[in-house]
């Protein structure tokens, strides 16, 4: 799709009258061949959306190499990392198989960190998936480090960045190939169970909407300040999509996006 053929630019009044108190965010909702943008061509860091494009490359790469979602990695314990956000440590002792469904489940709807490592680490590193957005079309998606990378330097997170509109760019592009193979498939499939960021763009949703989304959330601050991101897309009761990324430095608070989201969906 042509940006300039089929999307009208506007900038969405109510965008103006419902800022975060920070020194900058970046925002983007595409409806209907319109957008509204709000810094939307700047770059922000993406923490744990990241998982996303990653999943699209895993989607990929499985394909490719005629992989089921049933095969396994085994994985030892006591090699992960143990003081980051990791629900699959509460899951097994030692060294246990997962499978690349369950690998993508953890990372996807639960946020695990050692989950998108460990798809990193055997099915190809930060460059490698960066390079194969690129070639899709997405040049404004760089993945650089790994999580346990990012966990040992956190001024780091801004090298993996994207802009709020390539962002949603790649959620088009998502809905629009999720039915070309069962990897496709079941990566929606996961990202409309995930489990984290209720609080984010789900709690602007109407009743009777649903989303796929992927959050992410910074180191915090000294000042109790952390980013938070949240990108996707909502199907309206009536089936239209809404397209729609935001991204918060230094929010206070998730219902900052809530907030925005409430004004940038429509009604």
């Amino acid at each position: 799709m042509k940006r300039k053929l089929l999307i009208l630019i506007m900038l969405l009044p109510a965008l103006l009258f419902a800022q975060p108190k920070t020194e900058r965010y970046g925002a983007c909702v595409s409806h209907n061949h319109t957008a509204g943008l709000f810094n939307a061509d700047e770059s922000f860091a993406l923490h744990s959306v990241m998982k996303f494009p990653q999943a699209i490359y895993v989607a990929d790469y499985l394909n490719r190499n005629g992989l089921a979602l049933t095969d396994t990695i085994v994985v030892d314990k006591a090699k992960l990392m143990q003081d980051t956000w990791s629900p699959m440590l509460k899951m097994f002792e030692g060294r246990r198989a997962f499978s690349y469904a369950e690998l993508l489940e953890l990372s996807l709807a639960q946020s695990d960190n050692n989950a998108c490592d460990i798809l990193f680490k055997h099915c190809g590193k930060p460059k490698v998936v960066t390079k194969f957005l690129h070639k899709l079309g997405f040049p404004n998606i760089h993945i650089r480090f790994t999580e346990r990378q990012l966990h040992k330097n956190p001024a780091k997170a801004i090298e993996n960045n994207a802009t709020p509109w390539e962002m949603v760019r790649l959620f088009q592009w998502f809905y629009n190939h999720k039915d070309d193979n069962q990897y496709l498939t079941f990566v929606w499939n996961t990202m409309a169970n995930c489990s984290t960021g209720l609080k984010r763009i789900p709690a602007a949703i109407p009743e009777g909407a649903t989303i796929v989304h992927k959050t992410g959330t910074g180191f915090p601050n000294g000042d109790g300040t952390q980013d938070m991101n949240d990108a996707g897309v909502v199907i309206l009761p009536d089936g239209r999509c809404v397209f729609i990324a935001i991204f918060i430095p230094n929010s206070k608070s998730e219902n900052e996006i809530a907030e925005l989201a409430k004004q940038m969906l429509p009604k």
